[in-house]
């Protein structure tokens, strides 16, 4: 029975562990959009030039705002050659990476003591959920985010490297390492800052005083160049005021603080406390480990341990951890100083920047377990179950963020998908002023710099990467009914012509419906506007007997600026992609 039990055991575990990574699938599989978005039209005129045989390094080496992003160019380019840019590709690597960087985290946990194995593996399983969270669901479903991943996942990649238990030499070790952080580097600028944060781990690495002094010497020169390197035509685009955040303190600490807590909770002043509680617990771990770690990385002896009271390897076991979190906390100052001029709302709202925070909680997690192996045991009973009270905690907030995160995703997805068909009919959109700058525009879903996505879609058109609407057929009379116009209402705001347009739209007997609903005026075969199909219509739904249709109606509003000169009579059109027909809703 006994080895039944053992097996039932890691079942459970392995269970338990695959939970996250499935849950991430099903999410990415179900919200997904196969689209470029924003950063990443960027990227067309760069593929056009690998596709013409005359790319050269600078155009990897060429600013991305103000990140070299050598290494994300390069790969988006195989992906995108091998795909026909597919984003879901990029989307699979970013998961492919958070794995990678979850299996570095378990293996440097397994080198820890363990302080009972389900206590053990209650902070791994933790440290996994927070890893695979999807409070991150911006990143998730943004492929050009895998830089943010491809940098977590060096950093610890080399942060194990240097403190594993493999019977490698020093030197190669650091050589790993090196690379890691190289890779680092020319992926975001705060991959800079791995390099610095890995000091420690250098030092610790075993030797003889001379060696450890040459160690630190070539790691700290191999940083210089590598920031040398990076500086060579640095002109960034977007240049952060020091002197003006210097003015401003309350502003910086509230953005600062609000990095750091926005995994755990998203609403302002709230999530700034959590910050706060966050940075003062890792501040307490950093006084307390760093006691036992100042001797030993004073480089002070000939290489013996300084602590030998001191269980098996406790400040190798607290360092990469140590170093873990710093560059989580360096890295939300780094980006407080770019960004920190928006406002805090701007740290909660952007859950792109909680990847780099969740590394500052999994480091806390681990070195709260460190702390209960080495607390005496009078004290380690009511703290095993402190630890384990915060632990279930973080587990619960993480579920009821992830069921916000999904909402909030289902709720955008319509104008994601609508941006897809937007993309799809390009060839039938004018440059208006609607589409340009109207909030309701389906192309700024895109990318506001319209422009770019004009560009880019042109250009994806003649590598034949995507399919774009060709020829397509006008019908304005249809036996079947698509919909209705009602009549435009015209109001008088603040002086300005204002005009709602309105109605319902569906593709009879068509299980996808339609996402878009496109306007024209006068007998022009283009379009000048949008409008979502998105709003309640269980009217339609009871009479044309389907539930397909419990979304069917749409609205827009639109400026006297949006409405084209001199016209007066508005249509509104469906597009049919079955039969490659755009088909005009009645009435009007």
């Amino acid at each position: 029975m006994l080895p039944d039990l053992i097996l039932m055991k890691k079942i459970i575990l392995f269970s338990l562990y695959l939970i996250p990574v499935v849950l991430l699938i099903r999410f990415v599989a179900n919200f997904s959009i196969n689209v470029p978005i924003d950063d990443e039209w960027r990227l067309a005129p760069l593929f056009e030039k690998i596709a013409q045989g005359n790319v050269t390094f600078n155009d990897f080496w060429a600013l991305h705002s103000n990140h070299r992003i050598v290494f994300p160019k390069i790969i988006i380019s195989l992906l995108a050659f091998a795909s026909r840019w597919n984003i879901n590709y990029q989307l699979c690597l970013s998961i492919g990476l958070a794995g990678l960087t979850f299996i570095a985290a378990y293996k440097l946990s397994s080198m820890q003591a363990k302080n009972g194995e389900n206590l053990w593996h209650l902070a791994n399983i933790l440290s996994c959920i927070l890893v695979f969270s999807l409070v991150q669901h911006e990143n998730w479903l943004w492929g050009f985010q895998l830089a943010w991943f491809l940098v977590n996942f060096c950093f610890v990649a080399a942060i194990y490297a240097l403190v594993s238990n493999h019977k490698l030499l020093p030197n190669i070790k650091i050589s790993v390492a090196a690379v890691f952080c190289f890779i680092a580097s020319f992926s975001l600028a705060q991959g800079l800052l791995s390099w610095l944060v890995a000091l420690p781990a250098v030092v610790a690495l075993e030797g003889k005083k001379l060696h450890k002094k040459i160690r630190l010497i070539l790691w700290m020169l191999l940083f210089v160049a590598t920031c040398a390197v990076y500086s060579i035509d640095y002109h960034p685009s977007r240049k952060a005021s020091i002197i003006s955040l210097l003015n401003k303190p309350l502003v910086v600490i509230d953005y600062f603080l609000s990095l750091l807590g926005s995994p755990i909770v998203r609403l302002p002043g709230i999530s700034a406390f959590v910050g706060l509680v966050i940075f003062a617990s890792f501040g307490f771990f950093v006084w307390h480990f760093g006691k036992i770690l100042s001797t030993d990385l004073g480089l002070g002896g000939d290489g013996q341990d300084a602590h030998p009271t001191i269980d098996l390897g406790l400040r190798h076991q607290a360092l990469p951890w140590l170093s873990i979190g710093l560059f989580s906390v360096l890295s939300s100052l780094f980006i407080t100083a770019g960004r920190a001029e928006f406002g805090a709302v701007q740290a909660i709202e952007s859950s792109r920047y909680t990847t780099n925070s969740i590394l500052l909680l999994i480091a806390l997690v681990q070195l709260g377990q460190l702390f209960i192996g080495e607390t005496k045991a009078f004290f380690k009973f009511n703290y095993k179950w402190i630890y384990r009270g915060v632990l279930s905690l973080l587990i619960g907030i993480i579920i009821v963020n992830s069921q916000k995160a999904i909402a909030q995703t289902s709720s955008a997805l319509i104008y994601k998908q609508g941006a897809q068909d937007c993309l799809q009919l390009m060839n039938y959109l004018e440059p208006s002023e609607f589409f340009n700058k109207s909030p309701e525009s389906c192309l700024r879903v895109l990318s506001k710099k319209t422009w770019l996505v004009r560009e880019g879609a042109a250009i994806l058109d003649k590598f034949g990467w995507r399919k774009f609407a060709k020829n397509v057929d006008f019908i304005a009379e249809s036996q079947k009914v698509y919909g209705y116009l009602d009549k435009p209402q015209i109001s008088d705001k603040s002086l300005a012509v204002n005009k709602k347009a309105a109605g319902w739209a569906v593709l009879p007997e068509q299980k996808q419906q339609p996402n878009i609903v496109l306007l024209s005026v006068g007998d022009k075969q283009s379009f000048f506007a949008n409008a979502y199909v998105n709003l309640d219509s269980p009217d339609i739904a009871k009479i044309l007997q389907s539930q397909l249709y419990n979304n069917a109606r749409w609205a827009v509003d639109l400026s006297d600026r949006d409405w084209p000169i001199a016209q007066t009579e508005i249509k509104a059109w469906v597009y049919n992609p079955v039969d490659n027909q755009f088909v005009q809703l009645r009435g009007g």
